[in-house]
């Protein structure tokens, strides 16, 4: 009898198996289905390029780049600058070229002697040169003060640095990006003419403001 009963439930147990190990099976189905799914979706996400502001390129492997950038006219600049500047005078403008501009304003009158605080005259051609500059931002705008041979070396090279910085920040404050504008003196180490005589240190004292494209 007691075998009889042994044999039945170990019969009972072998057909039981296979239900209960139904849960477990079909978990390891939907584990199987579910993870080509997850796979697919995190490589697709992978592959997808971030949203572009306005502006901004991709190039084939979807790393960020920076815009086209449009160069100035170079030219048509050179035009616009010759025609505000038409009467002030003793500017020379340079010929306009791939690698910008020079512009040649004498500071005579512009600064007080021996001194980096701007008179009317040099604000009122600022003024006028400012718009025009604002007007391009893809120009960097770099300032050199040059002086005459008067006094040591040293002091000038300073005082045309002091001046140099003080016409960068006038632009500044009219407008242009900071992150456009440099300044730098050269004292009396590039002349442009002699020295000897008045009309020639007049001539040498000016500040030079070169426009190239934007690195």
């Amino acid at each position: 009898m007691r075998r009889a009963l042994r044999q039945h439930l170990t019969s009972r147990r072998a057909a039981l198996a296979p239900l209960e190990a139904r849960p477990t099976l079909l978990i390891m189905h939907m584990k199987t289905l579910m993870f080509p799914a997850v796979l697919a979706a995190l490589l697709a996400a992978c592959a997808t390029p971030p949203q572009s502001s306005p502006g901004a390129l991709y190039d084939g492997n979807s790393a960020r780049v920076r815009a086209s950038v449009v160069a100035p006219d170079w030219t048509s600049l050179r035009a616009k600058l010759g025609s505000a500047l038409r009467n002030v005078p003793g500017v020379e403008l340079g010929e306009a070229g791939v690698g910008g501009l020079k512009l040649q304003i004498p500071v005579s009158d512009g600064f007080a002697s021996g001194k980096a605080d701007m008179r009317p005259s040099l604000v009122r051609t600022l003024d006028t040169l400012a718009p025009l500059l604002a007007a391009e931002p893809e120009a960097a705008v770099q300032v050199v003060g040059h002086t005459d041979s008067q006094g040591s070396e040293m002091h000038n090279l300073q005082l045309s640095i002091a001046r140099a910085e003080a016409v960068a920040e006038y632009l500044r404050s009219r407008g242009i990006d900071l992150a456009r504008l440099s300044a730098d003196g050269r004292g009396e180490a590039d002349p442009l003419t002699s020295n000897a005589q008045e009309s020639g240190r007049a001539r040498n004292r000016r500040v030079e403001i070169i426009l190239r494209p934007m690195p």
